[in-house]
Parts: structure tokens; sequence; C-alpha cells
């Protein structure tokens, strides 16, 4: 299957496509009124799968992930990243970070930052795969599981 993807601005009709990853992403999800409050910041953007054949993929043309990032001065804040689960490991995640990184740079940033929780060990090796290293451990910042946040830094400058 050839993916095609696209990043775009969302509308408010694509919430429940996002909500709908984010709760299966998520062990402490966004709400609803957060991702409209992103929209309105127009700071979440969209992944779109489009193939060849339609027929070979049941997200053709659907919202496939996300992205919410904060360009704050010299700095690209990575807020929330998700994709569907069945389209995981196909390079989505790979190219909404380097839409946000480009954008970044775009409005002439230094630096991207996120956190990322410790457990989740794929995220983490994505973002080292891109260039982001460690720069800090926020101790129980995810406080349900009272889980760690790992502090991420990447120069874009």
């Amino acid at each position: 299957m050839d993916l095609d993807i696209t990043v775009s601005v969302p509308a408010e009709s694509d919430i429940a496509s996002i909500l709908e990853i984010e709760l299966d992403s998520q062990p402490e999800p966004w709400t609803e009124k957060s991702f409209l409050e992103e929209i309105e910041r127009a700071s979440l953007f969209v992944a779109r799968a489009a193939v060849a054949d339609s027929s070979a993929c049941a997200f053709s043309g659907d919202i496939v992930g996300y992205i919410c990032f904060w360009s704050v001065g010299d700095e690209v804040q990575i807020l929330n990243v998700a994709v569907r689960k069945p389209m995981r490991r196909q390079g989505i995640a790979r190219k909404l970070i380097e839409f946000a990184i480009r954008t970044g740079r775009n409005r002439r940033a230094r630096i991207a930052t996120l956190e990322v929780r410790e457990s989740n060990t794929a995220a983490r090796r994505l973002y080292e795969s891109l260039g982001f290293r460690i720069t800090g451990e926020r101790p129980g910042y995810y406080g349900m599981q009272n889980e760690s946040a790992i502090l991420m830094e990447l120069d874009i400058s």
C-alpha cells in the first residue's frame, strides 16, 4: 500500500475523529474543549491518508493523526502527537513532527521541545531518531500514574 500523508488545518467538524484518536492513545486524554481552543489558536494540525487504491485502506481520506504545537519566542513546543492505532509505524508521527519543526524554522525558532512519558519508549525512540536529546525529567508530572515526564530538545536553527 502506497500511503500519501497530507498535513492540514482541521475544521471543527474534524473534532470527533481527533477525539477518537486521542481517547485511544492517551492515558490522560485532552477534552473536546482543549482541541477546540487549539483550533482557535491555529496550533492544531491533522494528517490525512490518501492511497492510490482507496479500497486498500479503510482510512483513505480520513484523519489518521494529529499534532498540536505552539511557537513561543524562539521555541517550538510540541504538546501532543497521536496516530490512529492501525496506522502506526508508517511514518505518520514522523511526518507530523517534521512539519512542526519546519514550521518552527519558518518562524525563526531555534529549538523544538517536548515532554514524553518515561514509559513511552516507542515515542522516545522516534524523537531520538529525529535528533532530540534528553535535557531533564519532571518526576510525577503525569498525575494519574504519577509518571515522570522526560524533557527533550532539538536544535533546529
